[in-house]
């Protein structure tokens, strides 16, 4: 973007022509040569812009822009190449209605296409001060309107929390035009270019991003942050922040959360339920010693049979404990060691516990530790699905301590298009 500072210096005498600024010096935004729309956010925040594309996106701009008000530009102002014939200044907001500070007015042009009142300006925001954060939101918001990149700060050096109070402020700005459909997509591409930092920083705290992609109608933002936030769903930060969401938000997250909570305990209804195929008969009404049903056949399996004890206890053992399906991770750690098999549970320490009450030979011993472990291939299967990683986080290089294995399908998103309809007759006043 071009330093505006040197594009626009202070005004300070309306009686110059074009404000002291050479217009032929600039091609693009935010100067264009045939605007019609010069807009003042401060003495070094300035902009050239048309009238067409500000009405057609913002209702509020739309009404600021009436005909009715444009100036009536002389042949002289014409020829001298004048081509404004609004004026829109950032003035501090002096309704109490817990809006932002700062407001937009037009102000009257002659035709001559200078204000009919003296001394115009912007406010004094800058002055080698830090820039409030509403000034760069409308100007990120003047920018997304024409499709140029929007500056939401480093995020690597200024970190995620500052980077999405930054997003909020333009969310804000857009909500007061409203145009808040203008900045979706600059702010989710923006959002989105910087990879595994966004999608670690949305796994962490999801709520916030939850909210914000909600407002800004981001389903690439709304599909990462609803991933993690029912991931999270049981645990007491989400239950808190779930009722300040938005009602449809809500809604939505209660529904999946259950859902995932639901299927976690299914899973571990069918690990519970879980019989080697080895160990089933048919029934029969022939001899049972030669149909294997008799005690002999049975007691040839009596192994398999002491392996499934201690494979049930162990899963019997965490859901009196709480720490499945009910658990702050819903069941992760467990869904992770069953994925993981090997010596992730049950492994020989245990396995060692186990033979101090029921001691073996040590042929014994490695019989039955053969058969727990052919029993946790098997029943892999059952947590296969929920060990799915639906999000766009590496989680193999960023661990998480919840579930991402949850779906968003397109009839689920809680909003519509992303581009709303502009109604100007419905625009809201924001201006004196």
């Amino acid at each position: 973007m071009h330093e505006l500072k040197s594009l626009f210096p202070e005004i300070q005498d309306d009686n110059i022509d074009n404000y002291g600024v050479d217009y032929n010096s600039m091609t693009d935004f935010p100067y264009f040569e045939d605007g019609d729309v010069h807009i003042i956010i401060t003495g070094s925040r300035q902009y050239q812009l048309h009238s067409a594309v500000l009405r057609s996106n913002s209702p509020v701009l739309a009404r600021l822009l009436n005909e009715d008000n444009a100036a009536r530009l002389s042949s002289k102002a014409i020829k001298r190449g004048a081509t404004v014939k609004f004026r829109i200044i950032m003035t501090d907001n002096t309704a109490d209605d817990g809006g932002l500070p700062y407001t937009l007015k037009t102000v009257p042009l002659n035709e001559e296409g200078k204000p009919t009142e003296h001394r115009i300006v912007g406010l004094d925001l800058e002055n080698g001060r830090v820039v409030p954060s509403e000034v760069l939101a409308y100007e990120s918001v003047f920018s997304a309107l024409y499709n140029a990149s929007i500056d939401l700060g480093d995020f690597e050096t200024d970190g995620m929390v500052h980077v999405l109070t930054r997003v909020w402020s333009v969310v804000d700005a857009a909500e007061q035009l409203q145009c808040t459909h203008v900045v979706t997509h600059a702010i989710e591409a923006t959002l989105l270019a910087t990879g595994q930092l966004l999608q670690q920083s949305i796994a962490s705290c999801p709520s916030p991003w939850l909210n914000l992609a909600y407002k800004i109608r981001s389903r690439n933002l709304f599909r990462e942050s609803i991933i993690h936030a029912v991931g999270q769903y049981n645990t007491e930060e989400v239950q808190k922040e779930i009722m300040e969401m938005p009602k449809p938000v809500a809604e939505l997250l209660h529904r999946k959360g259950r859902t995932l909570r639901d299927a976690v305990k299914m899973a571990e209804k069918r690990i519970l339920s879980y019989y080697p195929t080895h160990l089933q008969r048919e029934k029969t009404v022939g001899r049972a010693d030669k149909d294997n049903i008799g005690r002999a056949s049975y007691s040839n399996d009596v192994m398999s049979w002491i392996g499934l004890v201690v494979l049930r206890h162990f899963f019997t053992q965490l859901l009196a404990d709480d720490a499945t399906h009910n658990a702050p991770d819903m069941g992760k750690e467990l869904v992770d060691a069953v994925m993981q098999g090997g010596d992730s549970y049950l492994d020989k320490g245990i396995m060692d516990q186990f033979h101090a009450y029921f001691p073996m030979s040590q042929k014994g011993a490695s019989v039955l530790e053969n058969k727990v472990s052919e029993m946790k291939e098997s029943i892999k299967k059952f947590m296969a699905d929920l060990h799915k990683n639906e999000s766009m986080l590496d989680t193999k290089t960023f661990k998480v301590a919840h579930l991402t294995c949850v779906k968003v399908f397109q009839h689920e998103y809680p909003f519509g298009d992303t581009r709303s309809n502009v109604v100007v007759e419905e625009a809201d006043e924001m201006s004196e």
